[in-house]
């Protein structure tokens, strides 16, 4: 069997599961032998490319993690000659427009993060992580939280990306609201981001 075979049957079955889960809202609930049928697939098919359902479920969260990372490596490549920019804005738009074009893994990604997969909840949580280390590399990032360790750093813009997870999935499902969840978004980036600040600062005068 080619690779290129190999990788479509593989990219078959993600299709399959996401489009499933999609309208169902738990990937969990899915049962091998319907996301075969769904994909046009024998069920012995499924186990050349995934173990079980989790290891599926897994594919599908790198996926968004690839895909997103893109998406943002984009945006600090077109703006890296603007030294002083705040980009925050840029990458929650980038991530909203992504969204809307890509909306069944960010609505299944989000259902499942409180699943009952724990591996694609430890997946989410690796994603999260991941995407969080790519946007703390861009210095116009940390240089809005002066002084503040890289670890405590990630812990910010972790919280932020599920937050942002979250509110993308109403950014798909209410097409009229955008403006105004895009604001939102923006505030509570900008909140966030004001308290570890606050926070950092407190308890390093605290220490004097």
């Amino acid at each position: 069997m080619s690779n290129t075979t190999t990788t479509h049957g593989r990219q078959r079955l993600i299709d399959a599961a996401l489009n499933l889960s999609y309208h169902r809202r738990s990937f969990s609930s899915l049962g091998i032998r319907e996301i075969t049928r769904e994909a046009g697939l024998s069920a012995p098919a499924f186990y050349r490319h995934f173990e079980d359902l989790a290891d599926l479920g897994t594919a599908v969260i790198l996926e968004v993690e690839k895909a997103v990372i893109e998406a943002f490596t984009e945006v600090r490549i077109r703006t890296a000659q603007e030294a002083d920019l705040d980009i925050r804005p840029m990458l929650v738009k980038r991530f909203f427009d992504w969204a809307v074009d890509n909306p069944k893994p960010v609505v299944v990604g989000a259902s499942e993060a409180f699943g009952s997969l724990e591996r694609m909840r430890e997946g989410l949580k690796k994603t999260i992580r991941a995407i969080s280390l790519d946007i703390c590399s861009d210095p116009r990032i940390s240089r809005l939280l002066p002084g503040l360790p890289k670890d405590e750093m990630i812990e910010v813009l972790e919280v932020l990306a599920q937050n942002i997870l979250f509110m993308a999935v109403d950014y798909i499902e209410h097409p009229d609201q955008r403006d105004a969840l895009f604001e939102k978004a923006l505030r509570i980036v900008a909140v966030i981001f004001a308290g570890a600040h606050a926070v950092h600062a407190m308890q390093e005068e605290q220490q004097t």
